[in-house]
């Protein structure tokens, strides 16, 4: 079985489609979004649907939740704030039906017993970003499948767990390996640790590579490859001027930052 993943798309169609065209070019059984489809960008009912039209199995973003809870938002930066209350006036006088759809995103979601999908993280104390292997250990407190995939960062990275000699997991900050892709690449996963997978942000992503990022899980052959598509930023940010939404925004997207 070979899952697409992508992440954090924050309402950017022109990313979605690159980013899709070459999941489908590398080949995939099933796709899984983490969330954050919408916010920041101009097109976030298109995302939406050209997400659902492929079948994805979704989970709530943090910009979900603000989509649909305006005292979310409060905590987010000013640009962040304005693209979702933008998004949120917008949907709720052309596409209601969808805004209520996505209320009803859940905010895990299991692939058997094997897979655990989220999009922050698994710890049950709440909202962070793991972004490095002390932040790790303590969400790999909340994984009880060998495979957590997780977005929020932006920016793709992997997190091992290894047994100790006891069988036990080794969940300790020195214990954790954290392997960070560059650019395109393969990692084998081994079944005998666990595992918290980023596949990175499709329509903004922070790690200095400017190309939107998704991943394949292969099941089968027990790998992770990260893909990277390029993408025309240009056209992406003149779609979000176009609306109105903040420039800085915008501007980002040709740093990857």
């Amino acid at each position: 079985m070979r899952f697409g993943i992508i992440s954090d798309i924050h309402g950017n169609l022109v990313a979605l489609k690159a980013v899709m065209h070459g999941l489908e070019r590398a080949g995939y059984d099933q796709l899984i979004c983490l969330g954050d489809v919408v916010g920041y960008g101009p097109d976030p009912a298109a995302c939406l649907d050209f997400v659902r039209e492929h079948d994805a199995i979704m989970v709530r973003g943090n910009h979900e939740e603000a989509l649909c809870q305006p005292a979310v938002a409060r905590c987010f930066n000013d640009n962040a704030r304005i693209a979702i209350e933008w998004t949120r006036n917008r949907m709720i006088s052309e596409r209601p039906e969808l805004l209520r759809e996505v209320s009803r995103f859940s905010g895990m979601a299991y692939i058997g017993n094997r897979i655990m999908c989220v999009h922050d993280t698994p710890s049950p104390s709440g909202t962070t970003y793991l972004t490095n292997g002390h932040a790790a250990a303590h969400a790999f407190s909340g994984v009880d499948a060998s495979i957590c995939l997780v977005g929020h960062t932006h920016v793709p990275i992997c997190f091992r767990a290894p047994r100790n000699s006891d069988g036990r997991l080794g969940v300790h900050a020195s214990q954790v390996e954290t392997m960070s892709p560059d650019g395109e690449s393969t990692i084998e996963l081994d079944a005998q640790s666990r595992w918290i997978i980023n596949p990175g942000s499709v329509g903004q992503p922070r790690d200095g590579d400017v190309r939107a990022s998704a991943a394949v899980l292969d099941l089968g052959k027990a790998s992770l490859s990260w893909l990277r598509m390029e993408y025309d930023i240009a056209e992406a940010q003149h779609r979000a001027e176009a609306v109105g939404l903040p420039s800085s925004s915008a501007l980002r997207l040709s740093i990857g930052a």
